[in-house]
């Protein structure tokens, strides 16, 4: 049955009923939990806060000057006491770099789990891992070339106009190119945030609309954008203002939660201040001092205050992914028959009528 095709505000309605039943009807604080390790995975939660601490003059303890000169060297160190730390600074950047891919990766096959989880109500893990693990992989793959395809097309979009006008000589003489110069720049301003706007879109529809081919018809992301493209082409348009109401959305459900985030956050890191306070003064007071281990016990803990942190933030901020996944659904499903047989079952058949009883006729009388 050929279903009428939603315009980005009427996907709206839908989006919103399938959110509250799915986490509402019934409330599950398992399902709810599992929901929320999901967006903290794949950052798909609304959230932010940030604060910042400065001091004024210090008046250092007694015997404490040697740390004080020991921190302006710090600042500004020279290149011997750099040299010393290298090794360290290098395993740093390893370390970062690996966390960073191995999130990218745990996030491609989350993304999925994201969908199963909306489309078909239900959230399974480990189960789900199990299940999306290979469309992960080929997701994640798509992404670390998109990443690193977009940098290197500004480099040369941006970057070969900047190079040619500097062995023109241009910059020698930037007066007498003054004219050149402010046109080139707008121009090359203009180009910059048009390449920008166009890399986060196709990242969107990468996200929204690629995975939900690759999940239902096991295509790799090269062959789920063979197959998406003509569908865009098709209805340019409409892709069009789905764009521009996810950015609506997005705008929106940023303020709301994070406006509800900050309370949190202040409810949060007031208590957390305290204790924290408690524990440096009680750590002074012991004589405590900075070596390779206590600085990785305080590292530790503060990964871990702040994983708690993001989780509640994520907890509370669960509707809103569930929302946009569900918004998207409706939206492609109703473009996408496949997808689509999912998203809008097919209602019950009506109960067959039962056949009415013909009458008894009465039986003949007896001849006399």
């Amino acid at each position: 049955m050929m279903r009428p095709r939603l315009n980005a505000v009427e996907a709206l309605t839908p989006a919103f009923e399938q959110t509250k039943r799915q986490l509402f009807k019934p409330f599950r604080w398992g399902r709810w939990a599992r929901l929320a390790w999901v967006a903290m995975v794949t950052g798909e939660f609304a959230g932010g806060g940030g604060g910042g601490w400065s001091g004024g003059n210090f008046n250092w303890p007694h015997g404490q000057g040697k740390r004080g000169l020991a921190l302006v060297s710090f600042l500004d160190p020279s290149w011997s006491q750099i040299k010393e730390f290298l090794p360290w600074i290098a395993a740093g950047v390893f370390i970062l770099i690996t966390l960073v891919l191995l999130w990218l990766y745990t996030a491609s096959v989350y993304r999925f789990i994201l969908l199963d989880s909306v489309l078909h109500d239900r959230c399974e893990l480990r189960a789900g891992w199990r299940r999306w693990k290979r469309r992960g992989n080929s997701f994640f793959l798509w992404i670390i070339a998109f990443a690193l395809s977009v940098p290197i097309l500004l480099l040369v979009v941006i970057g070969a106009p900047v190079f040619a006008a500097w062995r023109a000589g241009i910059f020698d003489h930037p007066r007498e190119h003054l004219t050149l110069l402010i046109l080139g720049g707008v121009a090359l301003f203009f180009l910059l945030v048009g390449l920008l706007v166009a890399a986060a879109v196709v990242a969107l529809f990468a996200k929204d609309f690629a995975v939900p081919l690759m999940a239902i018809e096991d295509l790799s992301v090269t062959d789920a954008w063979h197959r998406l493209l003509p569908m865009l082409g098709a209805e340019k348009l409409a892709y069009t203002g789905y764009v521009l109401m996810k950015i609506v959305l997005a705008v929106g459900s940023a303020i709301i939660f994070g406006i509800i985030n900050l309370f949190i956050l202040l409810g949060l890191l007031i208590p957390l201040g305290i204790v924290g306070a408690v524990l440096y003064f009680a750590a002074q007071g012991a004589g405590f001092t900075w070596t390779p281990v206590t600085i990785s016990v305080v590292v530790l803990a503060g990964t871990v205050v702040l994983s708690a942190i993001f989780f509640v933030i994520a907890f509370v901020s669960t509707p809103a992914m569930v929302f946009f996944q569900s918004y998207t659904l409706h939206f492609f499903g109703s473009r996408y028959p496949a997808l689509g047989e999912v998203v809008f079952p097919p209602p019950p058949p009506p109960p067959e009528e039962p056949t009415p009883l013909s009458p008894i006729e009465p039986a003949p009388a007896p001849a006399a």
